[in-house]
């Protein structure tokens, strides 16, 4: 059966689970908690060396890490319904807008969170590298979400 490498209040995982969900894709959940650095623990980076969610685990043993990766194979094992478009225009379309809302939205947000909040001291980048927080790099990721509001 698919697993995937979850965790409930992180954003990255969420898109994962919107796909599976409307995919009706039967899968079954493991939790990672995040928040107490499970994640950067020895029986997770058996499952993921990367220390990232989300993951997904195939029936064929192959372990997807990034939500890119998922989506792509999700929607080749699992065509209907066709979430990533049915001609090459609407999949252009679609790719076009998930890398602007990737980019200019989830990593804008990620860059403002990850370089001032407390909680991520030294987890400024996620991944199994402690990295510094660097203040400059909130205030603009800060002046990159407000791109939004226009």
């Amino acid at each position: 059966m698919i697993t995937l490498y979850d965790c409930a209040t992180a954003p990255s995982p969420r898109r994962a689970r919107i796909l599976l969900a409307e995919k009706g894709v039967a899968h079954q959940t493991v939790q990672v908690d995040l928040r107490n650095r499970e994640q950067m623990g020895e029986a997770f980076r058996r499952v993921n060396p990367q220390c990232t969610v989300p993951a997904l685990a195939t029936d064929d043993g192959v372990l997807l890490t990034d939500n890119a990766a998922i989506a792509a194979y999700l929607e080749a094992a699992y065509p209907e319904p066709p979430l990533l478009g049915r001609t090459p225009h609407e999949k252009a379309e679609i790719a076009s807008w998930n890398w602007r809302i990737e980019f200019d939205g989830l990593m804008a947000v990620a860059e403002a969170l990850r370089n001032s909040s407390p909680g991520m001291v030294n987890r400024a980048l996620p991944g199994p590298v402690d990295y510094a927080q660097i203040p400059a790099l909130a205030e603009r990721g800060l002046q990159r979400s407000t791109f939004w509001r226009c």
